[in-house]
């Protein structure tokens, strides 16, 4: 009987090609459009420099700059402000303080607020340049005058920093997985929201069926109560799961375009998508599970369907803003309680997963995996024809 009903179900969705599309095409859609967007940032934008030189005898000193940032990917416009996101001013008396060894110069350095982040790192490294620049020729006069023969760089920077990066279990890793760490928290933004389909699909699929009349006349049948919500149960999380393979297809592109803006080897990005793959699956049997407590509770009713996947909305959005702002790494008491919210264990085991901590981020996915699959059991236990009736 139970097989009977799932094939009826599933062959309403196949009647239903708009239900089809939708699942399946817009996730397809809007995550590779978000890398777009994240591509056309850094390559379409290029940040823009303003360079205003005061004084025609520092234009040696302004050809150091402008050449840098030119050099770097930059816009140089020389004589406008207008739409540049940072803007160099060299004083007219620049090349005079230059050049005394005792006096230090200055430039203006304003900052558009909400500028392009990399116009600011951009014009910083090209004054930094021409600080170099400068020191080595004050470094060189007074070699001269003390007739020694010494290097510019080890007078000017006696130490120098080796930048490394490590994971929370102390393994040595690269500046690419680094990066995916950042994108794994973009990413955990948009990913549970992207399950809650389910909870339309599968409140929709029981009481859809009391508003249709055919409710009564399925329970007259043999079918039992349980077998009825476990069949509305696994119509929904199939198409939950065609929802998630555009999701993972969209993040592909995603972590492919973004790769390719921030020079990051795909091959570190295939990890992470198979993980990303197994949240997904988890946060659809997660969000079947909450739609059954919380309908077991309050009821059917349409205004009780709205204030259900408004709860379960909420849970995500708390989860998807852990992810961004929370090390789980740092976590101690009394904070480690935030585990105990719906989808939070999922955001911190992907996060866990890409810092480095596999075995924390495995016990906390397949933990979140067994209990929601022991709610559905439970639930769907005491759920019987008089509930599934009233609203």
């Amino acid at each position: 009987m139970l097989k009977t009903f799932l094939m009826k179900e599933i062959t309403e969705i196949k009647r239903d090609k708009k239900l089809l599309l939708s699942t399946i095409l817009l996730p397809f859609i809007l995550l590779p459009l978000i890398g777009i967007i994240l591509y056309a940032s850094v390559a379409a934008q290029p940040p823009v420099i303003a360079i205003l030189n005061n004084n025609t005898a520092n234009t040696p000193y302004v050809n150091i700059v402008a050449n840098y940032i030119r050099q770097n990917g930059g816009v140089v416009v020389t004589n406008s402000t207008q739409d540049a996101d940072i803007v160099i001013v060299f004083p007219s008396n620049f090349y005079q303080n230059v050049s005394n060894i005792s006096r230090q110069a200055f430039v203006y350095f304003y900052v558009l607020i909400s500028s392009n982040q990399n116009a600011e790192n951009l014009a910083d490294n090209a004054l930094y340049k021409l600080l170099l620049n400068i020191s080595d020729q004050r470094i060189d006069y007074l070699k001269s005058l003390a007739h020694v023969n010494v290097s510019s760089s080890s007078v000017r920077d006696p130490i120098y920093i080796v930048l490394g990066y490590r994971s929370i279990t102390g393994k040595a890793v690269s500046a690419g997985v680094s990066q995916l760490a950042s994108f794994a928290r973009i990413i955990a933004l948009i990913l549970f929201p992207s399950a809650t389909p389910v909870v339309f699909y599968l409140l929709e699929g029981i009481t859809g069926e009391r508003e249709r009349k055919t409710l009564e006349s399925l329970l007259a049948t043999p079918l039992s109560v349980r077998s009825f919500i476990i069949s509305k149960l696994a119509v929904a999380s199939i198409l939950g799961i065609f929802s998630s393979l555009g999701d993972i297809i969209g993040t592909l592109f995603f972590i492919t375009i973004s790769s390719y803006a921030f020079n990051i080897t795909i091959s570190l990005t295939l990890s992470l998508l198979v993980i990303i793959f197994f949240v997904y699956l988890i946060s659809i049997f997660l969000t079947g599970a909450l739609s059954l407590i919380f309908l077991f509770i309050l009821g059917g009713s349409t205004r009780n369907i709205q204030v259900i996947n408004f709860i379960i909305i909420s849970f995500g959005m708390i989860a998807s803003f852990v992810a961004l702002f929370i090390n789980p790494s740092q976590l101690t008491f009394p904070l480690l309680l935030i585990y105990g919210i719906p989808y939070v264990q999922l955001s911190l085991g992907l996060l866990l997963y890409v810092f480095g901590s596999i075995q924390e981020s495995i016990f906390s996915l397949l933990i979140t995996f067994i209990v929601s699959v022991f709610l559905i059991l439970v639930i769907s236990k005491y759920f019987n024809s008089e509930r599934l009736l009233l609203k």
